[in-house]
């Protein structure tokens, strides 16, 4: 009887033991899927970081290209205004030395011309004067000779 009850006894170890080797197998693939589960989710919110911190970064590049175009946009307008303006002031210039050299060859034409009218008539200021005094040397004469 012995050896029956050493074999119970060692058959209700082995069986206790293997019940006890199944509970920690299982508890293990418990521990394994938990220790899973938790990298999958671990994996999950990285990605979904990462997917969030990709479209930041992409609207960020969005908004600085669209920002360059507009800064470019203004610049191209600017330098189109200044071109426009330096054009503009160039060609009123250009009319107001026109308007200037005009307005310079009238003043020269009228002054030739006074200077015309003021030697004609210092010329005929001296003919007359020579004629006076050709009439009073001829009276002077006349005076004389009487």
């Amino acid at each position: 009887m012995s050896v029956i009850l050493e074999t119970t006894d060692d058959l209700l170890i082995a069986t206790t033991e293997i019940r006890h080797l199944k509970n920690t197998i299982q508890a293990l693939r418990e521990e394994m899927e938990r220790v899973r589960f938790d990298k999958d989710e671990a994996v999950s919110v990285a990605v979904s970081e990462s997917n969030k911190e990709i479209q930041q970064l992409r609207a960020t590049a969005i908004a600085l290209r669209d920002e360059l175009e507009r800064l470019r946009f203004d610049k191209t307008q600017s330098v189109q205004s200044v071109k426009k303006d330096g054009r503009d002031e160039a060609n009123q210039l250009h009319l107001t030395i026109q308007s200037v050299r005009a307005e310079m060859d009238d003043v020269k034409f009228e002054y030739e011309d006074r200077i015309e009218q003021l030697q004609r008539e210092a010329r005929d200021d001296a003919k007359q004067l020579h004629k006076t005094i050709q009439t009073l040397r001829d009276e002077i004469d006349a005076i004389k000779s009487a």
